[in-house]
């Protein structure tokens, strides 16, 4: 799939209908992206448009983070390569970058965070790029370092070819860009990425391409 504005989708989650059309409104012209308000009132949105890849902004004001959470283990967009979820309006006291890390959410925005800062981790997001401040990525990243240990000695494991396919998955090339450049089927990739995944026990491409920048 090519990365033309036509192919993304922008869906505002949780903020009701004044508030959501207006913040849907304002990113729609910032990033000239098509974006949807929906107002089921949930974490994620009730359906995806099919054939795009969606950003998810899902609204966390007045939401507990067990809630936030448990709705986020509930969900199954962690396998999806077209599915980037992004929370805002998150309480910084919370201290809970690391968890929503682990569990594929690609962009964390603060209470105090001006609307602009959406726009730039739109761009961020499309770019293959996780959004959260380089002090508190790094902080994560040492602090799962620490937990997770010895694994820096799992990327040999890893054949040629899965080291090659997981830089990809790390820069943000989806399967089908994965496939064209290595001339393989879309199922190879695949083969390749449930490999990976249980070598080096990730569930999902985002904590993939964290364990990729600490470990490749």
């Amino acid at each position: 799939m090519s990365e033309n504005a036509a192919e993304w989708l922008i869906y505002i989650v949780g903020s009701g209908n004044v508030q959501g059309e207006l913040l849907a409104i304002f990113l729609e012209k910032e990033t000239g992206l098509p974006c949807r308000n929906d107002t089921g009132g949930g974490l994620l949105p009730a359906s995806l448009k099919p054939g795009c890849r969606a950003i998810v902004f899902s609204d966390c004001k007045g939401r507990s983070v067990s809630y936030i959470v448990s709705r986020l283990k509930d969900h199954d967009f962690q396998t999806s390569e077209d599915v980037f979820i992004a929370l805002f309006n998150v309480d910084s006291a919370c201290n809970v970058e690391e968890e929503l890390l682990r569990l594929g959410v690609w962009g964390v925005f603060y209470e105090e965070d001006p609307p602009k800062n959406l726009c730039r981790g739109v761009e961020a997001i499309r770019n293959g790029e996780i959004w959260l401040s380089r002090q508190l990525m790094s902080s994560c990243l040492v602090d799962m370092r620490r937990r997770e240990g010895g694994t820096r000695e799992e990327k040999f494991v890893l054949t040629g070819r899965e080291r090659e396919v997981l830089l990809m998955v790390s820069q943000g090339l989806g399967n089908d860009a994965i496939a064209a450049r290595l001339c393989v089927s879309i199922h190879t990739v695949r083969s390749h990425l449930y490999r990976i995944f249980k070598k080096i026990n990730v569930a999902n491409r985002q904590q993939a391409s964290i364990w990729a920048a600490r470990n490749l």
